[in-house]
Formats: structure tokens, C-alpha cells, sequence
């Protein structure tokens, strides 16, 4: 297949161009916007954007569906929804539960670890998020599922290897130094999260391999005093620290406009991730109730909140519409903000050789959108799953 008069979106640059797909991968790119020899199979995108599919790493559910489900039907409603979004690889993820619902989980993804379910995204993972967390910053979290990380239980989760591509946690509880550690030989990012910890904890955990924030500035500690004296708490750390990857919940209310764009100037380009940490509660009406496993929680026009008012209760975003607000509300270029929802991500997982960003020999994992952020098509390993 062949995409013609397209605006290629690479790393770098964007410019007019073409791409052509064979057997599943990126063939040919260039600067050509209409090759004088085209394919019986030629699509011209009239001018429109052409990206790497998107990779959420951090995403809960969609349209009524919850991971937490643990079966086929929401697994395929979810990544179906969200493939619409422009995201073509997704990281299922859990809430902090009872062991055995988490271990439910593993085991229905288990089958689909990197494929895709009808015209959904590919599942990459399963991003464990919790139950390791602080109670302090339970969030949307069931704070009576709260506990601190045991090996007889987390080495559970471990068994199923490579399926296992994030957990949350808070660093400061007793045994975390243990579990980052066995996170990292695993492959799998360490990411805290829902966490007091303050900088005489996260030293000794970013060298034991903490290399990632979850939803930064979300349930998340902040700089504290003692005395005189002042402490740098998850938010300082993540900005201060190259080897920290911050998400970022682009959907401006999580993270006020002014608040995504401090992040970004200061970890740069290659510093964020974009994720939507969709809930089931995203493609309903706003006034939709929903639980997250015993939370209370509805949508809203742009948002989901917990039913009691007190907090955020994850988001009703997809993957285009936070590039969008990265590139329109905090101001950053437009090739820079597909890259933090692309290779960024890719980088994270440690398959950045294999998808993320448009160059030869990489999966066809496509997105098309025009100038309103429309997104127009989606192709997954240079299948099309999605015309709009």
C-alpha cells in the first residue's frame, strides 16, 4: 500500500511526502508527495498528517469496559475505542485490588500479549498499578486494597514476564528497593506513583532502577519543610532526574495547561510520555456512573470525577486529543508532542527498533488525522482497523 501528498511526521522533521507499506512494515519513505510510480494500492491523504500509531502506557478502560473485567469482550471494547483515538499499541491497566483479581487479569491478557483483538490496538502489557501504593495518596484507589510490596506475592505478578510492562508504586514503603530491582531485571518499567516519598527515598530508588512517574503532579508528593529546611518530593525528583520518564495526563485538567507546559520545558521532548489513563467512564455521556472496584466515580464534559466530589477519578481522553492539547494548550511543537506519545513510549517498553516512529523496516502501525485533529485512519502492522 502506498500513502501519497501526506505530512509525514518523523522524530525531527515533518515534511510532504510519501510512505509505502509491504508485508506488514514501512518499505519506503520519501520526500515525494506524488511518486511519479504508484501501487494499485494508493491512498492520497490531500495534505493530511500521517504519525506512528499511538502507544498508551497507561490506560484503564473505555465505553463501560473495565480491565479490571479480566476477559475477552472488554479487552476487545477497549482497545477497539481507544484504536479510534489513534492508538495502535496499548498497555492494559489494573487499580489496586485483591492479589487474586490482579493475577485474574495477567492471566485473560495472557493469550492476547502483542496482538490485537478485531479492529482494536495491540496489547502490549499489562501495567500493574498498585497495590503498593501510599495510603496518604490513594487517589481513586481503594484505600482498602492498600498494601506494602511482599515477594511471596509480587513474584506472582513477575511469573508472567514480559506481559508485565509497568507497575506503579511508592517507593518510600518498606520493600520497594527489592521490588524495583526485580521490576528492572524483568524488563519492566518502575514507575512511582500514588506516593509520599520525599528525596531521601527516591535517591536509593533510582538506583536501584526507578525510571519512570506515574500521571506526574497526580497523587504525588510535593516539596515539603522541615524547620528551615526544604525537601524535593516525586514532582521535583521527576523533573530534576534525566533518567525519569514523567507521564502526562494531556488532558489539560489533570495537569492545567501552564502545569504541562513547566513539565515539558523542563524535561524536554524526549522526557514525557503522553497517556490518556482513560477509564471506563471515557466514550459515555457526561452524568455516566461508574465504579472502580468499589469507587464511585461519573463523567463529566471533560473529565471523570469521584461521585463524592473529593477528586479526579482517572480521564475520558484519547490519545489524539492529548497530542492536541500538548501541541495547542502547552505550546509544544507538533513533532515533538506525537513523539511523546510514540517513541517515547516505544523507548520505555524497549521496543523503540520495532515500532514508534516512521522509519524503514518498522511495523506499519499508522495513524491519519487532518488539521482539526479528526483522525481519519488507523493501521495496525499495515492492516487498515479504522476509517473515519
Amino acid at each position: 500500500m502506498q500513502f501519497t501528498n501526506a505530512r509525514l511526521i518523523l522524530p525531527d522533521e515533518m515534511f510532504r511526502g510519501s510512505l509505502t507499506v509491504r508485508n506488514g512494515r514501512i518499505a519506503k519513505i520519501s520526500r515525494e508527495a506524488k511518486p511519479k510510480q504508484r501501487g494499485a494500492d494508493t491512498l492520497d491523504l490531500k495534505g493530511g498528517f500521517l504519525a506512528p500509531g499511538f502507544i498508551d502506557l497507561h490506560i484503564h478502560g473505555g465505553m463501560g469496559a473495565d480491565t479490571m473485567e479480566a476477559n475477552e469482550k472488554s479487552f476487545r471494547t477497549i482497545t477497539e475505542f481507544h484504536l479510534r483515538g489513534g492508538t495502535t499499541s496499548i498497555t492494559l491497566t489494573t487499580v489496586t485490588a485483591a492479589e487474586g483479581d490482579i493475577l485474574k487479569v495477567l492471566a485473560a491478557a495472557k493469550p492476547f500479549h502483542n496482538r490485537s483483538l478485531g479492529n482494536g490496538a495491540r496489547i502490549v502489557g499489562v501495567h500493574i498499578e498498585g497495590p503498593f501504593l501510599a495510603l496518604g495518596k490513594a487517589g481513586a484507589q481503594n484505600p482498602a486494597f492498600i498494601r506494602n510490596p511482599v515477594a511471596r506475592e509480587w513474584k506472582k505478578f513477575l511469573r508472567f514476564g514480559k506481559l508485565v510492562t509497568e507497575m506503579t508504586l511508592a517507593p518510600e514503603n518498606p520493600g520497594s528497593l527489592e521490588l524495583i530491582r526485580a521490576l528492572r531485571k524483568n524488563g519492566t518499567i518502575a514507575s512511582g506513583g500514588h506516593t509520599d516519598a520525599t528525596e531521601a527515598h527516591l535517591v536509593p530508588a533510582l538506583k536501584a532502577g526507578l525510571n519512570q512517574a506515574t500521571h506526574t503532579f497526580n497523587a504525588m508528593s510535593t516539596i515539603t519543610k522541615t524547620g528551615p529546611y526544604r525537601h524535593a518530593g516525586m514532582i521535583e525528583f521527576t523533573m530534576a532526574q534525566d533518567e525519569i520518564m514523567a507521564e502526562l495526563i494531556a488532558d489539560s485538567v489533570h495537569v492545567p495547561p501552564i502545569l504541562m507546559r513547566m513539565l515539558i520545558n523542563a524535561k524536554g521532548r524526549d522526557g514525557v510520555v503522553i497517556i490518556t489513563d482513560a477509564t471506563c467512564g471515557a466514550g459515555l455521556p457526561p452524568g455516566t456512573k461508574f465504579s472502580l472496584l468499589g469507587i464511585q466515580a461519573r463523567t463529566t464534559e471533560n473529565v471523570a470525577v469521584m461521585d463524592d466530589g473529593t477528586g479526579l477519578a482517572g480521564s475520558t481522553l484519547t490519545m489524539i486529543q492529548g497530542v492536541q492539547r500538548v501541541h495547542q494548550l502547552a505550546g509544544a511543537p507538533l513533532v515533538d508532542a506525537v513523539r511523546m506519545a510514540t517513541l517515547n513510549p516505544a523507548k520505555q517498553l524497549g521496543r523503540e527498533k520495532e515500532f514508534g516512529s516512521l522509519a524503514t523496516g518498522k511495523r506499519a502501525d499508522l495513524v491519519w488525522f487532518d488539521e482539526k485533529f479528526r483522525v481519519r485512519g488507523v493501521w495496525v502492522d499495515g492492516e487498515g482497523k479504522f476509517k473515519g
